[in-house]
């Protein structure tokens, strides 16, 4: 699944830049989001979230552990993510790129996410859609963080 877009943010490209690395603001801004905050593994440094899913077979808590790479401050950076459960697992990417317009920032993302174990079972149909409304949610919660 692909799926791309826009935000315009009334903000400073790195006031928008340093709230995508802001685990509080994250928090506040992805939809169901428990908890966040760095965490060091052997492979790297991580910021875990724990979001609650009521969502097809997805019902119930999921620690989610979030890398950031490819990072050119303060205009791109790249978010990794791939959980897995007993239902499979996500790989998912997004790349991220700010762009200054006078006093606004213009965020655009390209994302693709793939599926695998029960959870490749539930039909695109469902998912793109339900996908698709999470970002749109978190972009106005993160737009209100980012000026508040």
């Amino acid at each position: 699944m692909d799926f791309t877009g826009e935000q315009r943010i009334p903000a400073p490209r790195a006031t928008v830049f340093n709230a995508l690395l802001n685990p509080e603001v994250l928090k506040k801004s992805i939809p169901n989001c428990q908890s966040a905050e760095y965490v060091d593994l052997p492979n790297g440094r991580y910021l875990k979230l724990n979001i609650t899913l009521n969502f097809a077979i997805l019902n119930g808590s999921y620690d989610v552990f979030l890398q950031t790479t490819d990072i050119v401050e303060p205009s791109h950076l790249v978010l990794v993510a791939e959980p897995r459960s007993s239902l499979g697992s996500v790989s998912a990417r997004c790349s991220v790129d700010l762009t200054e317009e006078g006093a606004t920032t213009l965020l655009s993302y390209n994302a693709n996410a793939s599926l695998s174990g029960k959870v490749a079972a539930v039909p695109e149909l469902i998912v793109k859609p339900a996908v698709k409304g999470m970002l749109d949610q978190f972009f106005k919660n993160f737009d209100k963080q980012v000026n508040a």
